[in-house]
């Protein structure tokens, strides 16, 4: 992540990235790169306070930051509402399949948005995942699916809806 993905997000400057980590131990080394790389970003986590969250939210929807670090503790017991994300990055996957598939409908919603003021901002999501992920990944795709993802050489998959 440190090494691909974040220098990437960087240099495009790109905006609207919501990061979705699903460990508290994975959210602070993550905002430990973001802060070393003095990147302009946001978070939510459960331990916020109410005005903390609501002020990032904010400033996410509206770009003036252009990352929001959002911990899978804080979707479960929270279930905030996340406005304005056009690009999606899971830096693992969730536990429940279902927040899998909550979190990239809010790309779907921000699609209709975006159409309708003519952004034309072309939704993205990105799931970073390990062979140690495999209960996971087989909640979100299925056995058959996991499987050969699991063992496939390949290191990329695009799934269309």
């Amino acid at each position: 992540f440190a090494d691909k993905v974040l220098p990437q997000i960087l240099r495009l400057k790109q905006k609207h990235t919501l990061i979705y980590i699903p460990s508290y131990f994975d959210f602070v080394s993550v905002r430990n790169i973001l802060l070393k790389a003095e990147a302009n970003f946001v978070s939510v986590t459960e331990y916020a306070r109410v005005s903390e969250v609501s002020r990032g939210r904010s400033r996410f929807q509206q770009g003036r930051k252009n990352i929001m670090l959002y911990t899978g503790r804080c979707h479960f017991f929270k279930r905030h509402i996340i406005k304005g994300a056009r690009h999606l990055i899971f830096f693992g996957l969730p536990e429940h399949a279902e927040f899998y598939s909550g979190m990239v409908n809010v790309l779907n919603d921000m699609g209709k948005v975006s159409d309708s003021l003519n952004l034309g901002a072309q939704a993205s999501c990105l799931c970073l995942f390990t062979k140690y992920d495999a209960h996971a990944l087989e909640r979100i795709v299925g056995t058959s699916h996991c499987g050969h993802m699991l063992k496939s050489e390949k290191t990329t998959f695009l799934f269309c809806s």
